[in-house]
């Protein structure tokens, strides 16, 4: 049968370490399904990746980490944008789409500092007044609500830097991504705990990589399907419609995990007030097809609790 795909593709992506390692999986999954395939990368800097002094909170754009690389399929030089899912915004380009989420990462985040096999553990073994490090809105509120005693420090730079941060006790700690940590093989390097994910509900989408193009280039359509995950797709649509619901963004502390099994879809959403210690958390379940309807449902829920 003769393939509908081309003999290249043009990749964009950002330029970070992890972005570099994250276009090697997707490159490998792609010469898996077609070993003669040539995969090009095309890199390119954000807004997120040049304002590395500010917080994302006072940023104040929505997908500073995607708009310049989706611009480059747009304008026709790329033939697909990928992306950690999580940076996405609600709305694509016009004229795009999501055409691929690869096998899903571990969604969990974890701590990397004190002492203990789990995340909690670690927290619980931090003295009072302990600099805890995250860039992240969510995680502020998630760490001000389990330990109000520790002090929540803004902490930004690759995950290597990161890492490096709490070696060199700049922080005494930090809550990252595990996903970045298993990607860039960084598990034997620092010791870490996962947290449990019904509490330390994760950023909608984590662990996740998104493959998106012009939604008229159907020839593409059979190679990503090749490589797609119904599961994680399942998933990442369900927490993006609950995040879309809730208009979240950098200043917006909210967390969606959906769990995909022979049982059906589990979702778990959280959304917390920055402002006081407010967490508020729900639950649903139902059928993956039912993916996007769950979110919207769920977050739903959490505005008529209090979220509003």
């Amino acid at each position: 049968m003769t393939k509908e795909w081309p003999d290249r593709i043009v990749v964009a992506s950002r330029g970070s370490q992890l972005a570099v390692r994250q276009t090697e999986i997707l490159g490998d999954l792609l010469r898996a399904a077609d070993p003669e395939l040539q995969v090009d990368v095309l890199t390119v800097s954000t807004k997120g990746d040049k304002d590395k002094s500010i917080p994302f909170s006072a940023i104040g754009a929505k997908g500073i980490f995607t708009t310049e690389v989706s611009a480059e399929v747009l304008a026709g030089n790329a033939d697909v944008a990928l992306h950690s899912a999580k940076d996405l915004t609600a709305e694509l380009g016009p004229g795009t789409a999501l055409i691929c989420i690869p096998r899903r990462a571990d969604a969990h985040d974890v701590v990397v500092g004190g002492e203990g096999v789990s995340g909690e553990e670690r927290l619980a073994s931090l003295s009072t007044g302990t600099r805890v490090g995250t860039s992240s809105m969510r995680r502020k509120v998630l760490l001000t609500e389990a330990r109000p005693d520790l002090e929540v420090v803004e902490f930004r730079g690759n995950l290597d830097t990161r890492l490096r941060k709490v070696a060199e006790g700049e922080v005494d700690a930090a809550v990252l991504a595990a996903a970045g940590i298993h990607r860039l093989g960084r598990v034997n390097e620092n010791h870490f705990g996962p947290v449990e994910p019904t509490r330390w509900v994760p950023s909608p989408a984590q662990g996740a990589l998104a493959v998106e193009a012009l939604a008229e280039r159907t020839d593409l359509a059979e190679l990503f399907g090749r490589i797609g995950s119904s599961p994680a797709a399942a998933e990442v649509a369900c927490e993006r419609a609950f995040s879309a619901r809730l208009e979240g963004g950098c200043s917006v502390p909210l967390g969606c995990h959906a769990q995909a099994s022979e049982r059906g879809l589990l979702v778990t959403g959280m959304l917390g007030s920055p402002l006081t210690d407010q967490v508020l958390r729900d639950r649903i379940s139902g059928t993956p097809a039912e993916a996007e309807s769950l979110g919207v449902e769920l977050a739903e829920a959490i505005l008529a609790a209090g979220g509003g």
